[in-house]
């Protein structure tokens, strides 16, 4: 995609949600425009968005081979509600399993730089091989989700490193497009329950004293109570650290090298 900073700036200048991703997807080439989502609600809420705009979307979601089954149920569910197709990708075997001889399969345990190498592995390599041939990467983030979240732009250009062994050490650019960033949580619901739209099982207990306000894998995700910070669930034996800054790594710059040696 050509003129990045010029496609970027027309996008910036919509303020509505819909008429940015409509056209966010007549500037990218056919099958080049993508939401990547982990079935959360703010995703979900782009699906139907764009079901209901009849904007042209690719989906994908990307499957750490730790998720829950409801997780997995779910996309099946969202996959005939509105008959879509919801790309899975996978870690690579050989990165999988060199990770786990090397560490153990529980090595996020271990340490915050082994949890890094893990969500590296299992999510954010992953996530870069998908977006390889994307030009324009949607996504769900919201200001809300988080302290380190809170100042995300609605549309943003970034630099993704190209993985395969015959292209090591290039890049590619897109462009990032939240387009529901300023949105709130119990916006995201409002529109969601008014439109009948499937809801992730696990993220309907909200009105309980505890549960999940945000999904990664088993283990490194647990219910929170309504208390803690947005994002204590995951990874909840690191919260001394930092409980409102947890991330996996999908929305952070790419490192230029793994947090522990492969």
């Amino acid at each position: 995609m050509a003129e990045f900073q010029k496609i970027a700036a027309e996008l910036s200048a919509l303020a509505d949600p819909w008429q940015q991703l409509k056209r966010a997807a007549e500037l990218a080439a056919p099958g080049k425009i993508a939401l990547g989502t982990s079935g959360q609600l703010t995703g979900t809420a782009i699906i139907e968005g764009a079901h209901r705009h009849n904007i042209p979307l690719r989906y994908f979601t990307v499957d750490t081979l730790r998720l829950f089954p409801e997780t997995v149920d779910y996309f099946d569910r969202l996959e005939t509600h509105y008959g879509i197709r919801i790309e899975r990708a996978a870690p690579h075997d050989e990165e999988l399993n060199k990770m786990i001889a090397q560490h153990g399969a529980f090595l996020f345990f271990d340490s915050k730089a082994k949890q890094e190498y893990c969500c590296e592995i299992r999510k954010v390599r992953p996530n870069y091989r998908a977006l390889t041939e994307i030009e324009i990467w949607v996504t769900g983030l919201r200001h809300d989700q988080s302290e380190y979240r809170k100042n995300t732009p609605s549309v943003q250009i970034v630099e993704l490193p190209l993985l395969d062994a015959n292209e090591r050490g290039q890049t590619h650019k897109v462009v990032k497009l939240a387009p529901l960033v300023n949105w709130t949580e119990a916006q995201t619901r409002e529109y969601l329950t008014a439109s009948a739209a499937p809801i992730h099982p696990l993220l309907e207990e909200a009105n309980s004293d505890w549960f999940f306000e945000s999904l990664g894998c088993v283990i490194c995700t647990t219910r929170q109570a309504k208390w803690e910070p947005a994002r204590a669930g995951r990874w909840r034996w690191f919260n001394y650290t930092d409980p409102e800054n947890k991330e996996c790594g999908i929305h952070l710059p790419p490192p230029s090298h793994l947090p522990v040696s492969t």
